[in-house]
């Protein structure tokens, strides 16, 4: 059981992280702009500086690590930064968006409490 559902959380939070980190690049998704107008400044900036192409392609790399089981847990470790500023950016200036954000953030969870064995050996390392 636990891997089966390792394995649907992996897979889903995978494919999503490929297909928005894709969306930087190719804009098939429209995004609602926030309303916060510093979140505004921010993803501004962000986008006219190619910071959002470079996480994008971060995005869709540890998408395609965490689709494999033996990368998984490196795919974990590079969406580590990006789920954190993913969960910080909609925590202080967009908390009340539409929520997206809350579904990576517990897939993530629920993939670190699956990894803990290997998260635990890095630490101790």
């Amino acid at each position: 059981m636990k891997n089966t559902l390792e394995l649907l959380t992996s897979t889903i939070l995978g494919l999503s992280m490929i297909v928005f980190g894709l969306n930087k690049f190719l804009g098939f998704i429209a995004i609602e702009p926030p309303v916060d107008p510093i979140a505004q400044q921010f993803l501004g900036a962000m986008f006219s500086s190619y910071l959002a192409h470079w996480v994008g392609i971060f995005e869709v790399i540890a998408g395609i690590l965490l689709l494999i089981p033996r990368t998984r847990f490196l795919g974990w470790l590079l969406l580590l930064p990006i789920i954190f500023n993913i969960m910080l950016f909609h925590l202080a200036h967009d908390f009340i968006g539409n929520g997206i954000w809350l579904v990576p953030t517990l897939l993530f969870l629920m993939l670190a409490y699956f990894q803990k064995h290997a998260i635990v050996n890095l630490v101790s390392a």
